[in-house]
């Protein structure tokens, strides 16, 4: 399962160049670059499903539910990642500069709407869960 998004997650691990821009999402881990995904409210994995281990419920969860919820968590976080890529395809034909940054701030904006879609209440925490996805690929 996913860990909650820390401030030490976001430390970069090398020291950039003179005149290079920091930047979370490294371009050589972005994956799916060369295909195409649905658009996030296409997907069939929904946050409902995931936001249970964001409430009190969490604690009364079956055994043999937990990895049912790992297998939703990794399909929806792979949709995530996979809509990053196909974002990056689009602003890196359209020469944006920063690609990468770019087709994050849309990736989640995606995950965002999707989130205040199915579990309005718990939109953070859905964000959360797109920060952590896509800093996990």
């Amino acid at each position: 399962m996913l860990k909650p998004f820390t401030t030490a997650d976001a430390k970069v691990k090398t020291k950039p160049r003179k005149g290079q821009q920091r930047s979370l999402w490294s371009v050589r881990a972005i994956t799916g670059r060369n295909t195409t995904a649905p658009i996030l409210k296409d997907v069939p994995e929904i946050f409902a499903d995931v936001a249970v281990m964001w409430e009190r419920k969490v604690a009364r969860i079956k055994v043999e539910d937990v990895d049912a919820l790992k297998a939703v968590a990794g399909r929806l976080a792979t949709a995530i990642e996979s809509r990053l890529g196909a974002h990056y395809k689009e602003m890196k034909k359209a020469a944006r500069q920063h690609p990468g940054d770019v087709a994050a701030y849309l990736t989640l904006r995606e995950v965002d709407e999707k989130a205040c879609a199915e579990v309005p209440r718990l939109r953070l925490r859905a964000l959360d869960f797109g920060v952590k996805a896509l800093l996990e690929k």
